[in-house]
């Protein structure tokens, strides 16, 4: 019973959250976001930088600016709804596929990202 009820708590928190993306702009100075500590120490951009820009231009439906900020945004946005939704319908009995990934794919992964950070460090 504790868990649906901290279940729903988190459907909650996680729709009061997409609200705040969508209210507010990151790139305002007014909004309170979290900064990247990567940016901020070695003033090169992260695979993560421009993401919640990204998302809140998602959230907008400019899809094309969304990629602009961060091209990786429309692996990781779903990825991390189905995780969310997997582990928070869990209490419901709703069970999601797992998602196997090898070990080879988790280091493609890797390395694509290693080389998204490169390329858009350079240009």
């Amino acid at each position: 019973m504790i868990y649906k009820i901290l279940t729903i708590i988190a459907f909650i928190i996680f729709g009061i959250g997409i609200y705040y993306f969508y209210a507010n702009d990151p790139s305002n100075s007014e909004a309170i976001f979290i900064g990247c500590i990567s940016k901020t120490v070695s003033g090169l951009d992260c695979p993560g930088c421009g993401a919640q820009r990204a998302f809140h231009e998602l959230l907008h439906g400019n899809f094309i600016k969304a990629a602009q900020l961060n091209l990786l945004i429309y692996f990781f946005a779903p990825l991390l709804l189905f995780i969310f939704l997997k582990m928070t319908l869990k209490p419901f009995n709703i069970n999601l596929p797992d998602i196997i990934i090898s070990t080879k794919w988790l280091i493609t992964l890797l390395v694509l990202m290693i080389i998204f950070t490169i390329i858009r460090n350079i240009i």
